[in-house]
């Protein structure tokens, strides 16, 4: 079976969270597609980002300095939400999170976020993807009453890394740039 070519590669930019010891177990019940494919629990702050083979050498410069405008902070998770076909967790202080993502899409107009579907983006970070075909609430309510009550869940946020798709459609963080 071929992979993916160069120029169909996609990339983003994620701020990985350490949350396996939160949210391993319910990803992999719910969500096993994306921890199959290698990408870490997370905020998205921008995706779709640039396609192809080593977008990172592109950009790299670009992304330090933008980047390098933004001050490291502490940040929690602290509960649970949806959308129509997602279950996740809500990052907290939101503001920093929508400074962030506003000014990097701001920065990178030519990549609208989620390639212009569904408005404004809203941090998060996803715990679970349900089919089209089944409904969302019941995995919302098993989510409140596994992991809320671990909540809140504390990170640092000093960093976005850049995650680029492979050939085999895995992916993997090339890049990490610093906040500050």
């Amino acid at each position: 079976m071929p992979g993916l070519a160069p120029h169909e590669r996609r990339s983003g930019l994620l701020i990985p969270v350490d949350a396996d010891s939160l949210v391993g177990d319910f990803r992999n019940r719910y969500n096993a597609a994306t921890v199959a494919r290698g990408l870490p629990p997370h905020v998205t702050i921008l995706f779709p980002f640039a396609r192809g083979a080593n977008v990172s050498e592109t950009y790299d410069a670009v992304l330090t300095a933008h980047f390098a405008t933004f001050g490291p902070f502490e940040a929690e998770l602290t509960g649970v939400g949806q959308f129509d076909r997602f279950v996740w967790l809500a990052p907290e202080p939101r503001e920093r999170f929508v400074d962030l993502i506003g000014a990097t899409c701001s920065r990178f107009p030519e990549f609208p976020p989620y390639e212009g579907q569904g408005g404004e983006p809203e941090p998060h970070l996803t715990i679970a993807a349900v089919d089209a075909s089944a409904a969302t609430e019941p995995i919302t309510g098993i989510a409140r009453c596994e992991l809320q009550p671990l909540l809140p869940f504390r990170f640092t946020v000093d960093s976005v890394s850049l995650f680029e798709e492979r050939e085999d459609a895995t992916w993997r963080a090339t890049t990490r740039y610093g906040l500050g």
